[in-house]
């Protein structure tokens, strides 16, 4: 079975490349817009993965997970692993990710190749 992919982003052009990208190495891909339809969504499914913009309109990517990891827990689902993706450099956000706890935090524009690299490497530590 394919390890499943949920990707959080508001710029359609992320989220098209993405969703290209992974769905040719093999991975099932669920594409959202919102911090509130990525709660919505993992409310009715769980995933391998979560990348997800850290600055977008509405619920940020942190509020997000925040959310997304409290429901997990209280439904006793699996960890998910995060990976964030940022076009900004922004301390305060990027530390409230730390807080929140992260596998890895990848600044936009980014490498296509290195990328996957990257989310091969988190899915490779969950097992």
């Amino acid at each position: 079975m394919n390890k499943k992919i949920l990707v959080i982003d508001d710029e359609v052009m992320i989220t098209s490349t993405l969703k290209r990208l992974l769905g040719k190495s093999g991975y099932d891909v669920v594409i959202v817009n919102s911090g509130q339809n990525a709660i919505d969504v993992c409310a009715k499914e769980e995933f391998d993965l979560i990348i997800s913009d850290i600055r977008m309109p509405g619920i940020d990517g942190v509020e997000t997970l925040k959310r997304i990891k409290e429901y997990s827990a209280q439904n006793r689902q699996a960890k998910m692993p995060i990976i964030f993706i940022t076009g900004y450099a922004d301390e305060g956000l990027e530390l409230k990710a730390k807080n929140l706890g992260y596998d890895d935090y990848i600044y936009k524009p980014f490498d296509l190749k290195t990328f996957l690299e990257r989310v091969q490497t988190v899915l490779g530590k969950k097992g």
